[in-house]
């Protein structure tokens, strides 16, 4: 086979995940010499100018030459002049563009001509230069093939790309004639199975028809590519092992990466803590608005009676604030690790186990799983943050955001305040109801690990139960019971969970929402809260409460694959309405049936849950990775200080962090807002809904994210990869 499709798609690769692969000891090394290559290939372009990239195909009809510009330009390639765009000296039968924003644009020019041939030599003329080739599917890139461009699941038993011809101006196409049939080969053009497209039918979303290739008999390994006869071929992929376990460190790590108060070293982007000195302002909730000096001077306050070191925590989004939403991180990674124990070791994502009292990082290794120490860095800020009569500060805040944009968080010298109040002056209760369970569900796991740690948190918990009184949700009181119950055998707190069990019964209705901003309310839609009391085996449990949790696990996975099964690619929720981030939120989606699946052993309900989140990895219409520094055609532009700065020195965005993505287009309120979608052609709000992305930073409703909503369930894809560690190297290197 000539493997020299391959060979350009593995630089792609190495470009791609280069940020994990040079930095990960944390050296500040050099470009590698295949990024050199490549770079060669793509060469820095000065400004207004167009570089002629590729020919690619989109069908058996329809070449596509593809050029990127230096600058965001939709008029950089002109189609104005159609007789000057041919293919053999024939002018293209009908011409369509598509200009997609990112570092510059990329333009996709449509040019539908004659059925190609196998063998034939094709010359492509366009006014910004020529390209000569001689067809071959196994050697020509197919844009409409989208796939998971990093690691399927070796343990699901359903596996499938997608293919959808769509052509921008030209809008989405249907295959004529009889489905085309695909193979698939290895690395040294052996094939490993063949099949027929199969037809899903007509998704507005999507943007019309789209087709399913089935990889469900693909072995594991890697790298694969499917080749579609006539047509063209995907770009490589692989099939659990490393490559399933490089995704599982890349995206698990990134929880690390966000944390605030904490050195990230491996890489080298930050030397010190940052954002360890709060004020106790006690200011009021909202974005940005915390001014320190102000507050002080309203409140007759004395800056040095209420300055206070704290650590732990996250930084909400491409911001550094800490709020109460974020308790649910710790949360749900107490619960994964609870329901796989097994997956999860020390040492695993090497991220730090001990620290000086400075909170300098002493060891990558101390006993504790990895999961469980990422899990105590979450719970560590609200112990920063109780007061002594039990309560917990909602969160801090600044005047205005970390600047200049482009650093290390360790270089902002904002000062920062408490939030403790609402807009209306009322104190503001959710970090206290939702820590008092978290308190003791971290107290109960930790227990084997450190008991001095654990005693001094059931304490905690019962100190902010305490403060909480008549202000706690029933679903968090319920959480708060179950944990104490099984951590003491307590009998009150068992009649308790008696009493408020049927609670959970909501939460099959509950699953869409924002899972931080639903903490301390009376919808319940948090899993974790009753998987203890399902796994509990050595404390008695009422068997008729454990079959109602069972019950409303199911349901809930039941309603997660009903809406899966809608819907021609696995986005898992309502692809039109949801706020920022909501059709990248697949791994929350598959949770309950990968939590269903582990109760009942049932296959189906974990080919459920590996197939929604295939979808941010690439498996979507524009077949982008919404995933930093993985995949080949990835977002680039997240909406992140550290990463901008990170970018600026050549390293890449910082590893693993999924961007808002796409289908929520705000009504622009600011000029920048308005020159941003402008840069889209078909215009941005013309756009299928699974298709309206734009990889811009400024665009915050796509590019940002936060640590709660698009990260939240990420150690899923462990479970996944079937646990275990990744041994630190490309999979698409090393096994080409």
């Amino acid at each position: 086979m000539n493997k020299r499709v391959f060979k350009v798609v593995f630089l792609t690769v190495v470009l791609a995940t280069s940020f994990v692969l040079i930095h990960f000891t944390g050296v500040r090394a050099e470009i590698n010499s295949n990024m050199e290559i490549l770079q060669q290939n793509v060469p820095a372009l000065p400004a207004g100018q167009v570089f002629f990239r590729d020919v690619r195909t989109a069908s058996d009809r329809i070449l596509v030459a593809f050029f990127v510009s230096s600058v965001v330009d939709n008029d950089a390639v002109r189609i104005n002049n159609p007789a000057a765009w041919k293919i053999n000296g024939k002018p293209a039968d009908a011409i369509h563009r598509y200009v997609f924003q990112t570092d510059g644009s990329h333009h996709h020019i449509y040019l539908e001509t004659d059925k190609l041939v196998k063998g034939k030599e094709y010359v492509v003329e366009t006014p910004y230069g020529s390209r000569r080739f001689v067809f071959d599917e196994k050697d020509i890139f197919c844009e409409s093939i989208k796939t998971n461009q990093v690691g399927y699941s070796a343990l699901a038993k359903s596996r499938y790309a997608n293919f959808a011809l769509w052509l921008g101006t030209g809008g989405g196409r249907k295959i004529d004639g009889i489905l085309p049939d695909y193979s698939v080969i290895d690395a040294n053009g052996r094939t490993v199975t063949t099949g027929k497209m199969k037809e899903l039918g007509d998704d507005s979303s999507a943007g019309g028809f789209v087709y399913q290739i089935n990889l469900s008999s693909v072995p594991e390994g890697g790298p694969y590519k499917i080749i579609v006869d006539g047509y063209g071929s995907s770009y490589p992929f692989g099939v659990g092992g490393e490559f399933s376990k490089m995704l599982a460190h890349t995206i698990f790590r990134a929880q690390y990466l966000q944390r605030c108060g904490c050195p990230i070293l491996e890489p080298a982007i930050r030397l010190h803590p940052c954002h360890t000195l709060v004020y106790d302002v006690g200011g009021p909730r909202g974005e940005a608005n915390i001014d320190v000096d102000a507050l002080i001077k309203e409140k007759g306050l004395v800056a040095d009676d209420i300055i206070f070191k704290c650590y732990g925590g996250y930084h909400d989004a491409g911001d550094a604030d800490r709020r109460a939403l974020h308790i649910a991180n710790p949360i749900l990674n107490l619960m994964i690790y609870e329901t796989f124990p097994d997956y999860f070791t020390d040492g695993q994502f090497r991220i730090p186990g001990d620290f000086d009292e400075n909170y300098n990082i002493l060891n990558y290794e101390n006993g504790i799983p990895d999961i469980l120490d990422e899990a105590l860095w979450g719970t560590l800020i609200w112990e920063y943050l109780q007061k002594e009569d039990g309560s917990v500060i909602y969160g801090t805040e600044t005047l205005g955001y970390p600047a200049p944009f482009a650093a290390p968080y360790d270089l902002d010298t904002k000062k920062w305040g408490t939030v403790l109040v609402d807009r209306n002056g009322q104190v503001i209760n959710m970090a206290t109801c939702t820590s008092a369970g978290l308190f003791m569900h971290m107290a109960r796991i930790i227990k084997p690990f450190n008991a001095k740690k654990s005693a001094e948190l059931v304490a905690r918990a019962e100190r902010a139960f305490k403060a909480a009184g008549k202000g706690i949700a029933d679903p968090e009181k319920l959480y708060y019971h179950i944990q104490r119950y099984l951590m003491t055998g307590n009998r009150a707190d068992h009649n308790e969970v008696k009493k408020l069990y049927k609670v959970a019964s909501g939460m099959k209705d509950n699953l869409y929402r924002q899972p931080g901003a639903s903490l301390n309310d009376e919808r319940f839609d948090n899993p974790a809260y009753i998987m203890s009391y399902i796994l509990e085996k050595n404390v008695p449990t009422d068997a008729t409460i454990v079959n109602f949790f069972k019950s409303a696990i199911k349901d809930a996975a039941d309603a997660n694959i009903a809406e899966l099964r809608s819907h021609a690619f696995p986005v898992g929720n309502d692809p039109v309405n949801g706020g920022w981030g909501h059709n990248v939120r697949q791994p929350q989606y598959a949770a309950a049936s990968i939590l269903y699946w582990q109760i009942s052993k049932e296959q189906a309900y974990f080919d459920a849950a590996s197939e929604l989140m295939d979808y941010k990895l690439g498996l979507n219409p524009i077949g982008i990775s919404y995933v930093t520094t993985l995949g080949f055609h990835q977002v680039l532009n997240i909406h992140d200080r550290e990463s901008a700065y990170t970018k600026n020195l050549g390293w890449g965005s910082k590893p693993g962090i999924t961007a808002f993505g796409p289908g929520v287009y705000r009504v622009s309120v600011t000029d920048r807002d308005r020159q941003a979608y402008e840069g889209a052609v078909p215009g941005f709000a013309d756009l299928p809904k699974e298709r309206m992305y734009i990889d811009n930073r400024d665009i915050i409703s796509m590019n940002e994210f936060t640590i709660q909503e698009t990260m939240h369930y990420d150690a899923l894809y462990t479970i996944l990869a079937g646990g275990g560690k990744w041994n630190g190297k490309n999979p698409f290197e090393t096994n080409k």
